[in-house]
């Protein structure tokens, strides 16, 4: 139900034969890769920490409707990845850290970098340039 575009995953073994690594994170959940069938770690979470990641694009079947896609757009996927964006947002909006001002961020906002609009699988491209005045 979500798009997985990454050769970069982290074997679930790892949290087991990486002390370190299986010490401080839960492995949550594990997907396979399309092309491959090689298995990665799909999503983690601290066990001390109020933090969790993903290995996938769950905003992707949302708003990315690109033919050569192969993302699941049924309404079940839709709605479970929303569901995961909400509840992403309600963690988010749980921090009380703040980056500044209201003109402070407006200056830093990614709308004010030059947008590339393609039709690939990546969708909206933003482009950073310290020349152009947009650094993230």
């Amino acid at each position: 139900m979500t798009l997985f575009a990454t050769g970069y995953g982290v074997n679930p073994d790892s949290f087991t034969t990486d002390k370190a690594l299986g010490e401080f994170y839960k492995l949550t959940s594990v997907a396979y890769e399309p092309s491959t069938g090689k298995p990665f770690g799909s999503s983690i979470e601290a066990y001390n920490y109020p933090f969790f990641a993903t290995q996938f694009h769950p905003e992707k079947a949302l708003d990315l409707f690109t033919d050569n896609t192969g993302i699941n757009h049924s309404w079940e996927s839709i709605h479970y990845n929303r569901y995961f964006a909400d509840r992403f947002m309600r963690f988010a909006r749980q921090n009380t850290n703040t980056w500044g001002d209201y003109s402070e961020v407006q200056q830093a906002v990614i709308a004010n970098c030059r947008l590339i609009v393609t039709d690939t699988w990546g969708g909206e491209v933003y482009a950073f340039s310290s020349t152009e005045g947009c650094t993230p």
